[in-house]
């Protein structure tokens, strides 16, 4: 069961990754993964070698939490191969209506990332929760740019893509739009340019591994600080995805619009409730 739930996350981040607007690192924050999710990915390196050099494959396993990573990669993989596609139809045509449920939705979830953070914390660092909103909505608002794609660049458009996917409020889609590389990446995963994919996939790989540990390391060092700071860029990069900018030419009326930011926060209400009866049973 614990597997399932593992896969539905990873779907929900798989969805959330292809579009530009939406964090997948936002997914797994609200759904309570995050934390684990740093771990796992900076014990790849010199923890994950000495477990295999004194317990073998199964000591690897269980120091990069295997089965954790296995179940999230699938629900992502299965995620971007089919449900981002009905995600991007919807975006295609009734935009408004797919923006109002993801902004419901992590609307609804901002209740449950800060409910934990002492009110001394909350006076004492609230200037950080002010800092995180800034940076996401100056993030949200910066207009694309025009790049040749060079191998280096897109080495490094990799890397900042990926920094992005895994920091809450900040979508790693829109960094690639921002810098120039998304419809470049995206026809060269259809066109299957492997010099581009596994350049791509090397500059992640390179951004997962290195960002992932700092961010786990300023966790353990300032979690409450980093909680609000985290918060912050989720509320500050909601004017990306506000379903009523005008930009919007849409005969859809502003009930089904509201109806999706309702059903959004509904989603995640409801995924709560059963989370804390399947952890009282």
């Amino acid at each position: 069961m614990k597997f399932f739930w593992i896969l539905l996350k990873g779907l929900g981040m798989g969805a959330a990754d292809v579009v530009p607007g939406v964090s997948g690192g936002t997914v797994a924050y609200i759904t309570g993964i995050y934390q684990r999710l740093l771990d796992a990915i900076s014990a790849i390196g010199g923890k994950a070698w000495s477990a295999f050099r004194q317990d073998g494959i199964t000591g690897l396993w269980k120091a990069v939490d295997g089965t954790f990573l296995l179940a999230l990669g699938s629900g992502i993989a299965i995620s971007i191969l089919s449900l981002s596609k009905a995600v991007l139809w919807g975006l295609d045509h009734y935009p408004p209506i797919i923006w109002g449920f993801f902004f419901g939705l992590i609307v609804g979830s901002l209740p449950l990332i800060l409910k934990d953070v002492p009110k001394v914390t909350w006076v004492k660092a609230f200037p950080l929760l002010l800092f995180g909103v800034v940076i996401g909505f100056v993030l949200s608002i910066l207009s694309p740019t025009e790049a040749e794609m060079t191998l280096p660049y897109i080495f490094l458009s990799g890397a900042l893509a990926i920094c992005a996917m895994i920091l809450p409020g900040i979508s790693g889609s829109f960094i690639l739009v921002l810098l120039g590389a998304y419809e470049g990446i995206l026809e060269g995963l259809h066109a299957r340019d492997w010099a581009l994919i596994v350049t791509f996939m090397a500059g992640a790989g390179t951004g997962l591994l290195t960002f992932a540990r700092f961010l786990r390391w300023l966790f353990g060092k300032f979690p409450h600080g980093m909680v609000l700071t985290m918060a912050g860029f989720i509320i500050g990069s909601l004017v990306k995805i506000w379903p009523f900018q005008a930009e919007y030419t849409s005969n859809i009326s502003s009930l089904w619009i509201l109806s999706a930011m309702v059903a959004g926060w509904l989603l995640v209400y409801g995924l709560n409730r059963l989370a804390k009866s399947l952890n009282a049973d």
